[in-house]
């Protein structure tokens, strides 16, 4: 028999222990000291007196306070809420008409130098002048530099005509209210743009502006003291009041829904 000459059986405990690293020294570690931070709770209880009278803290809602929701509107909640809206569109169509009927008389002719103050514009009588401009416009042919001047001179009546196109707007939304519309009408913002229109003009004329035709005037002379004469005058009084209104109107249509907080 031939002799075979086996290969000794490596051991896998001697191979890993064979291709160990070599262990650290224990002189080598860098040992952090031990921090100990202690912290004292105490406990404590705070109740509410009911009885301090706590102003910050609201009322509680009654059944008084509720108000149906989309899914529970009844036919007398709607009866109600086209009422109130009938109410405040009436009003809003009377005061509406009220701040645009001074342009409407001025496109006409008619002034009412009558009332203690100037309630018809003369200066910024925006419907009469845009239509005088267009007329210039036509009778040169739609172009040159007249009307190009024409036009500049325009920049104010252009600027109150925004404004008047917001009150037209409020007036749709008063008629539709008055002839019974359930849902809720914001009058506010409408009326605060033509209140705005207004602020601009005011400030180019403090400020002069030649080059748009706005003379620089005088406020203590020109709108307070002579306010019997002053456009300026009668259109911030009225768009001002108009805008409180309107404020008043759209706080009494405001929807409310489930109970009030």
């Amino acid at each position: 028999m031939s002799e075979h000459r086996s290969k000794p059986n490596r051991n896998v405990d001697d191979a890993g222990i064979r291709l160990a690293p070599t262990p650290v020294q224990n002189a080598s570690y860098h040992v952090m000291p031990a921090v100990r931070q202690e912290f004292v709770i105490e406990p404590h209880m705070v109740l509410d007196d009911p009885e301090a009278g706590d102003k910050t803290r609201q009322t509680e809602s009654t059944a008084n306070d509720f108000q149906p929701k989309k899914q529970d509107i009844s036919k007398k909640w709607k009866r109600r809420r086209r009422s109130k809206n009938m109410i405040v569109g009436a009003i809003m169509l009377a005061v509406s008409l009220v701040v645009i009927l001074p342009y409407i008389l001025g496109a006409t002719g008619v002034m009412l130098d009558s009332l203690p103050f100037r309630y018809v514009p003369v200066r910024y009588n925006v419907l009469h002048n845009i239509i005088e401009a267009f007329k210039i416009t036509a009778q040169n042919g739609w172009k040159g530099p007249v009307v190009n001047q024409v036009w500049i001179n325009e920049v104010p009546d252009l600027m109150l005509a925004v404004g008047i196109v917001c009150l037209l707007l409020n007036v749709v939304k008063s008629l539709i209210g008055l002839f019974g519309g359930i849902k809720y009408k914001r009058y506010t913002v409408m009326a605060l743009i033509y209140f705005i229109s207004i602020l601009c003009v005011l400030i180019m004329s403090l400020v002069g502006a030649p080059a748009i035709g706005v003379e620089k005037i005088d406020f203590v002379q020109s709108v307070i003291r002579g306010y019997k004469t002053s456009d300026l005058f009668g259109m911030l009084v009225i768009s001002l009041g108009y805008f409180l209104v309107s404020a008043v109107c759209s706080a009494v249509c405001a929807e409310k829904y489930g109970y009030l907080k």
